[in-house]
């Protein structure tokens, strides 16, 4: 049985199955090749940062933000930005979490809808399942004609069985990138933080007399 046959013998809560799992799976594989924390914090580019910072060297900061695409150049760039001429260290570190959290955000954006889909998947497929039944009563109170026609008792009793089972193989791995992905946004999230502590305190340091 293929997987076009599978689908087809599910009905209508099939097919919103299949659609949520289309999508649930470009949330995924969007989500995994973002999340690298490499590439969202380079260590290179923090060392060369905190470097700037401790010398006062802003502006050559913000130069190097300008050229990196990573998620530490564009918060440290957002907060130079948004800082004035007479700015303190505290203005810095408080912009500097404004915008980390507006950018962590836009990390999150689909995690709703993950979690949304691993939560109502089984709910469908049990929605099916009741269809599928209710489609098989019909059929035994319809008369004898009808309970001597097996395509009629098949067709119910597949949409009862293949929609549960399509809810929970659709659920089950929502739920568990779900719980991946966020592990990992809590650990970008960690590590920026860490790095807007680095950067405070470098420049900090060139504040002091």
């Amino acid at each position: 049985m293929d997987l076009v046959s599978v689908i087809s013998k599910a009905g209508l809560i099939g097919y919103l199955l299949l659609l949520l799992s289309v999508i649930s799976v470009a949330i995924i594989i969007e989500k995994l090749l973002v999340l690298r924390m490499k590439k969202l914090v380079p260590r290179e580019d923090l060392r060369l940062l905190a470097d700037f910072f401790s010398r006062g060297s802003l502006a050559d900061a913000v130069e190097l933000c300008k050229k990196r695409k990573s998620l530490l150049s564009k918060v440290v760039y957002d907060a130079l930005r948004s800082l004035g001429a007479h700015s303190s260290v505290d203005s810095f570190i408080s912009s500097f979490e404004v915008f980390a959290k507006r950018r962590i955000m836009e990390l999150e954006r689909g995690m709703a809808f993950l979690a949304s889909v691993a939560a109502i998947s089984p709910l469908l497929g049990l929605l099916g399942t009741v269809l599928g039944m209710i489609k098989i009563f019909g059929v035994l109170t319809a008369g004898g004609s009808a309970i001597g026609n097996p395509q009629q008792l098949s067709a119910g009793i597949a949409e009862a069985l293949l929609t549960t089972v399509m809810g929970l193989f659709v659920a089950i791995p929502a739920l568990f990138a779900y719980n991946l992905i966020n592990r990992r946004l809590d650990k970008v999230a960690a590590e920026l933080e860490q790095a807007g502590i680095l950067l405070y305190n470098a420049l900090k340091e060139r504040k002091q007399p």
